[in-house]
């Protein structure tokens, strides 16, 4: 697109107002009312749009808590169904005869498909709350605090391992 035609003169370019990004993003902590949170369609600009964004993040954040432990139950439940369970396979026609094979995991089965895809939506989910608690606002950074919190106080009680293998960014 050639620009060449637009007359800049009149703009002042080091003030934040002037030109086609009206809003530059606060660097720094804010207890605004005032925002928009990852899409150019939710944004709010009033105490009763910052209380329902709150209470969507807070949701979202517990599914994401959520969603980590359901991963790991399905993680450990697919291998302790491998690493334990064997499958007999008879050697011959007698009953008696069999030998013992321990099954092996697949790469092009459902339940890995499964995990894939759940892989992608907790990725995403992730980076959705790392992105909103990088708005620097305090109330949307505290809903993605107290989410993963009450997360994890719903969830993770039932932890089974000490490291997390399924944790991404926070």
């Amino acid at each position: 697109m050639d620009h060449e035609h637009m007359n800049h003169e009149h703009m002042n370019h080091n003030d934040p107002k002037s030109g086609p990004m009206h809003h530059m993003m606060s660097m720094s902590f804010h207890f605004g009312t005032e925002e928009t949170v990852l899409f150019s369609f939710w944004k709010f600009s009033t105490v009763g749009g910052l209380i329902g964004s709150i209470i969507g993040i807070f949701i979202l954040a517990v599914l994401y808590e959520g969603l980590k432990y359901y991963r790991e139950h399905l993680f450990w439940r697919s291998y302790s169904l491998l690493q334990y369970r064997s499958v007999q396979i008879p050697v011959d026609k007698t009953p008696h005869a069999s030998e013992t094979k321990v099954s092996q995991p697949l790469m092009f089965s459902k339940s890995h498909a499964y995990q894939s895809f759940l892989h992608v939506i907790q990725i995403v989910i992730s980076y959705f709350l790392m992105l909103i608690f990088m708005t620097y606002n305090v109330w949307l950074g505290l809903a993605v605090a107290l989410g993963s919190t009450t997360g994890f106080f719903l969830f993770g009680w039932k932890k089974s391992v000490v490291v997390d293998v399924t944790e991404h960014c926070h």
